[in-house]
């Protein structure tokens, strides 16, 4: 907590405890790594600077979590190596070097914040964003997108700043202040959500409303209880017996009209197009791949510009994927695919013990978090890759599931 000391010889001076310094920075950190905008290195880098700072003064707590959870840092390391293949060595180095800052950061903050800190630092800074935009978007007109380049990034935050601010409002450890004011942002953020048009953000944020609910209701406080056990298994049954009554007599599939809703097609707007070109790329280069930045490089491949003029895209645009699996296979080969799943399990296992054996409400929010991170890599090609918050937020809840196992808060 911030305290005044009072020094005789200068006069009062306010001095802020480590801890609260750190909560303050992964809140800036977290509202400047939500959106890119003009000039936003001027802030990244003094943070990084800060970090790679921090991270040296907090070794002693950082380095025992390292080396339990040193299958985090696999995959920046196969990165590293892939220089040696990589069709763009420099953008291969930069990519994997960045990348390493990234999860090391995530080690940073798990060791520092205690989970609820973690919990509210993304809750303000999602808030503030939001607020931007709606001041950019309608108070200066600038259209629904405001300060985002498209929807599914619109569709991204919302989504982050739904589950955060709904899981605050159900938090019992937050004063009831912030409780209702998370509230009316999680009604901001589920509007948003809606507005920006992205089918995924929208069932994300169905999906997630009903993760934190069952997860207040049947493992706050654990799960590993009679009671909470026979609620589980009875609302899962009647969920199954729900779903056998009712989905054989539907005239339309429940996807395609989903889809259908948001003017999608069954090909997801061209995703599995997409991917089959995926596929055939993993087939040319499948143990090694072509290392970071070797694919979409529009003015040395045909093949890159043929799926540009396909998905109607100019030279400028920024394209993937859509798949995480699928880009990382890609550019890191198999064996990159297959160290990232190992990376992945363990933070799930790590995530999901924390959230049955623990049941607050924050391991709650980063368990509903992980749903919403697994969901999403199946239609967007984000994952693992640098400065990226919708995911750093997973692997710091998975470090901090391992660091209140070793030293519990």
């Amino acid at each position: 907590m911030a305290h005044v000391t009072v020094d005789h010889t200068i006069g009062p001076t306010l001095r802020i405890s480590p801890q609260v310094r750190d909560f303050l920075v992964f809140t800036i950190w977290s509202m400047v790594t939500f959106v890119q905008f003009r000039g936003d290195e001027l802030l990244l880098y003094p943070l990084a600077l800060y970090y790679a700072y921090s991270i040296w003064r907090d070794q002693n707590r950082i380095v025992p979590l390292l080396a339990r959870a040193w299958v985090v840092l696999l995959f920046p390391t196969w990165c590293l190596i892939s220089v040696l293949w990589a069709v763009d060595p420099v953008d291969a180095f930069k990519h994997a070097l960045y990348l390493f800052l990234t999860l090391i950061i995530c080690f940073q903050v798990a060791a520092t914040l205690s989970a609820r800190q973690i919990m509210h630092a993304v809750c303000i800074a999602a808030s503030v964003i939001a607020l931007v935009h709606l001041f950019v978007a309608y108070g200066l007109g600038r259209g629904d997108l405001g300060i985002f380049p498209s929807k599914n990034t619109m569709g991204k935050t919302m989504v982050i700043l739904w589950v955060v601010t709904f899981a605050v409002f159900l938090d019992p450890g937050t004063r009831w202040l912030f409780r209702l004011s998370s509230l009316g942002m999680a009604s901001i953020a589920a509007w948003l959500a809606g507005a920006s048009n992205s089918a995924t953000a929208v069932l994300l944020v169905l999906a997630s409303a009903l993760l934190l609910i069952a997860g207040a209701v049947i493992l706050r406080g654990g799960l590993l209880r009679a009671s909470r056990l026979a609620i589980l298994f009875f609302s899962l049954g009647l969920v199954l017996s729900a779903a056998l009554a009712i989905l054989p007599y539907q005239q339309v599939e429940p996807v395609d009209a989903v889809l259908s809703h948001f003017n999608k097609d069954s090909t997801l707007t061209g995703r599995t197009v997409l991917w089959q070109y995926a596929e055939n790329e993993i087939r040319e280069h499948p143990l090694l791949g072509v290392g970071a930045g070797g694919f979409w490089r529009y003015q040395e491949s045909p093949l890159v510009q043929k799926i540009y003029f396909e998905f109607y895209k100019g030279p400028w645009d920024n394209f993937n994927f859509h798949n995480s699996y699928y880009e990382i296979a890609v550019h890191q080969g198999l064996i990159g695919l297959g160290i990232m799943m190992l990376a992945l399990s363990w933070g799930v296992f790590m995530i999901g013990r924390w959230a049955i054996t623990d049941g607050s409400m924050p391991a709650i929010y980063i368990f509903s978090y992980m749903m919403l991170v697994l969901a999403r890599t199946m239609t967007e090609a984000d994952f693992l890759k640098p400065f990226v918050l919708f995911h750093m937020i997973f692997w710091i809840g998975a470090i901090k599931a391992l660091q209140r196992r070793i030293t519990p808060e």
